[in-house]
């Protein structure tokens, strides 16, 4: 049984409260709805004290306290309100603004300033101060979005104290001392930081603004929605801000389980896609070898009979669709119903990474443990990866786990943000990161390394499929130092709990083809796995990648990971959908674009990008090429019918993140006009097939996916709730702050997550998923 939490009792403006022993007077406070104003404080980082605005007094003591770094006492008694309180606020204030300007109808923050707010609510009527303000050149650039108005900086130092204690990097500083105390910039270290823009959110005043918002808007213009961002796997909770159907920025939404309240410039600021002045607005068909404007009527009518006549002409199998890693959880679900049902083909697929199931009935790989479990990890290990550039707010929790004390190892072909604060870092040459992983098996296998009876039993299974792959061949085809690679050996077999992370990317490398196989089983023969702070799996690439995978977007299995020549599974997603499904596997990416296929449906992907010659030539060969899009990408150039389609901040869905959590997307902003979401021109496309499909939310579409994807089961937009759930989930079961649980263990093997989808039906395959309402 867990230790129960001590609690301390005190009171505060007469209303008693309990908190756990070591809490802050302020953090109490906030637990009460009573507000203590602060500026230097920042609940992410340690208690500085410098700002003297969060006076309370303490009964017996015998000054005004600051309740940002005084903890609470048993018995304590607090007063926010009192005379000397009143007056040690309004005094502050007025230090405060004695050469802060008084430009609050032109300065950005203006509206959603704490200076401004406080002085209203807490500040003198008036000023003593009667003689000239200082004045400084404005604004100094910081950085390439970054602005600096000294003048209306107040010292509070959050921005100087984010970048070197949270960021752990030397772009700011505090210059100075005195009234002359400055922010600026450490010329041996430019603030280049991929998550500057965290400072300008987090400024209580105007003194650092983003330039590419500075006297564009004032905040009560914005229409603020709660989402999650677009911009990579990582699934940050964002408050997207609108104005006149523009998206301006994203700011930050705190969900501690994912991004612990931070956010990347990327996700901040990348936005320039969605507002593209070149963003398609009607349907084109080729004609006379140009794409001409058509209605929707028109094109979906056309896109049907192309796809029936070369159904009926060259059967199903000459059909193929490519989807998105960008579309939401119910278009990918809607993309593959539609090629399976509604054209009889398995020939569907995304761009992905090599992700082999190493036995039967195993699912293709699995996070063991959440984003914020890092924070608990002894040892982390960065297999080929590189989370600062590919998934940020991965690399910033990676940081606080250094804060904790964990020993990070960085095993890159290249130089890595993180080199100079980890443990140890090896290099090798690029494209052998499944050659390094082997290796390591290699030495943990032969050199005794595994741990407990499973993790022997997996040894020896595999001993002899790594005996060639050691150090000693790693060093001389890799390039890699094969003492460095035993010691890394030793630390993952010796560590209390380690994760090992790899990027999805490096599952194609020329090595990599066993790549997540291989380092599962490096995690369960060490023992690192099923256990807090522990665990092996990838960092993929796009904001719906994983979703993608989950609901089908695959040639060899049905949405829920099952192969489609399961037969209960089979029998049992026919039946929901009223159709007869096929039961061979399908082409896949690589086979469609090679000339497998005469039809190609591609929605939100662009293969002509990175396509080979080879591949070109294909696409252009074919005989109906649909492309279902934003922009006229390089596909959509080539395509007979282009479909115009929106962005994830227009219209309402779901992602599911690199760690397996669903979360809502909801609708900031109305559509661009003559665009259509996906789901809808699937639907579109369906009812001119003849299919019949009645679909008139995404709602009505997660419901459905609740009822016959196993590792959703029971799923709705109302269960996932504010922070969004990780599968396999059980219906109804909620933590005190509602965040769902997982069924089981929250550490989960494969074979677990396999079991779980066996729970999630009936013997004969029936699905038993609860039916949900959707809202």
């Amino acid at each position: 049984m867990a230790e129960q939490e001590e609690l301390v009792n005190l009171t505060i403006d007469g209303q008693p409260v309990s908190v756990p022993k070591g809490s802050l007077i302020w953090a109490a406070a906030q637990k009460l709805g009573i507000e203590i104003p602060i500026y230097c404080y920042h609940p992410k980082m340690d208690p500085l004290g410098a700002c003297r605005m969060c006076f309370v007094e303490v009964e017996k003591m015998p000054k005004l306290a600051t309740a940002c770094t005084t903890t609470v006492a048993e018995g304590m008694v607090v007063s926010t309100t009192s005379a000397k309180v009143k007056k040690g606020r309004a005094g502050t204030l007025e230090f405060l603004l004695i050469n802060h300007p008084l430009d609050c109808p032109i300065c950005d923050k203006g509206g959603e300033c704490d200076l401004q707010d406080f002085t209203l609510r807490y500040g003198p009527g008036g000023s003593r101060f009667d003689l000239n303000k200082r004045h400084f050149e404005k604004p100094i650039p910081v950085s390439e979005n970054i602005l600096l108005d000294r003048e209306r900086c107040i010292a509070c130092q959050r921005c100087v104290r984010f970048t070197q204690t949270v960021a752990m990097e030397n772009g700011l500083v505090m210059e100075q001392r005195g009234f002359r105390i400055e922010v600026g910039v450490d010329p041996a270290a430019p603030f280049d930081s991929i998550f500057s823009g965290n400072v300008v959110e987090m400024c209580p005043v105007g003194a650092l603004t983003a330039k590419n918002y500075r006297f564009v808007t004032r905040p009560w213009e914005l229409k603020k929605t709660p989402s999650v961002c677009g911009n990579c796997s990582v699934g940050c909770n964002v408050r997207v801000d609108v104005r006149v159907d523009k998206v301006l920025r994203q700011y930050s939404r705190t969900n501690d389980a994912i991004d612990d309240g931070w956010l990347c410039d990327r996700g901040r600021w990348d936005l320039d896609w969605i507002n593209d002045t070149e963003r398609l607005r009607t349907p084109l068909i080729r004609r006379d070898g140009q794409l001409q404007p058509v209605s929707w009527d028109e094109a979906l009518r056309f896109v049907a009979e192309r796809l029936r006549a070369v159904r009926d002409q060259r059967g199903a199998r000459a059909i193929g669709g490519i989807g998105s890693t960008h579309t939401t959880n119910e278009e990918a679900y809607l993309f593959q119903k539609l090629l399976r049902a509604g054209l009889g083909t398995n020939n569907v697929d995304h761009a992905h990474g090599r992700f082999p199931a190493t036995e039967p009935g195993a699912l293709p790989w699995a996070w063991s443990d959440s984003i914020a479990g890092l924070e608990q990890a002894s040892h982390i290990v960065l297999l080929g990866a590189d989370p600062y550039h590919r998934q940020p707010i991965v690399d910033l929790r990676i940081r606080k786990a250094i804060r904790a004390g964990a020993r990070v190892y960085v095993v890159t072909p290249e130089a890595n943000r993180l080199d100079r604060l980890v443990a140890g870092v090896i290099r090798y040459t690029a494209g052998h990161t499944g050659t390094l992983a082997r290796a390591l098996l290699n030495i943990i296998t032969s050199d005794g390394l595994a741990r407990g009876e499973q993790g022997a039993q997996r040894a020896a299974d595999r001993r002899a499929s790594v005996a060639q792959e050691t150090p000693e061949r790693a060093a001389q085809v890799a390039g890699v130092d094969a003492d460095a690679l035993r010691e890394l050996a030793r630390e993952i077999a010796g560590a209390k709990g380690a994760v090992i992370l790899y990027d999805e990317a490096a599952t194609l490398e020329p090595s990599g083809a066993t790549l997540a196989a291989d380092v599962l089983d490096l995690a369960l023969i060490t023992g690192n796995f099923g256990k807090p702070g522990a665990g092996a799996g990838p960092l993929l690439a796009d904001n719906n990648s994983l979703g993608a995978r989950d609901m089908g977007l695959l040639p060899d299995t049905l949405p829920g990971y099952r192969p489609v020549g399961d037969a209960a599974a089979h029998a049992a997603l026919g039946g929901a959908w009223l159709a007869t499904l096929p039961a061979e596997p399908g082409l896949s990416y690589t086979e469609m674009l090679s000339g497998g296929v005469k039809a190609l449906y591609v929605m939100g992907a662009n293969p002509a990008r990175d396509a080979t010659p080879e591949q070109l030539a294909a696409l252009d060969a074919l005989d109906f090429l649909v492309v279902q899009d934003l922009t006229l990408t390089e596909t959509a150039q080539r395509a007979t019918v282009v479909l115009p389609a929106v962005a994830y901040t227009e219209k309402d869905g779901s992602f599911t993140n690199t760690e397996r959590c669903v979360q809502l997307v909801r609708r900031a902003m109305q559509p661009l006009g003559g665009a259509k979401a996906d789901w809808e021109i699937l639907v579109g496309v369906a009812r001119a097939l003849g299919l019949g499909w009645t679909y008139l939310s995404p709602a009505e579409i997660l419901s459905e996916i609740g009822r016959t994807v196993p590792l959703y089961a029971g799923v709705t937009r109302r269960s996932l709730g504010a922070e969004g759930v990780r599968w396999p989930f059980a219906p109804g079961e909620r933590t005190p702050e509602g965040r769902a649980t997982i069924t089981g263990s929250p550490s989960i093997t494969w074979q677990m997550l396999a079991e779980g989808v066996a729970r999630a039906q009936k013997p004969g395959g029936e699905l038993i998923a609860p039916r949900g309402r959707g809202e």
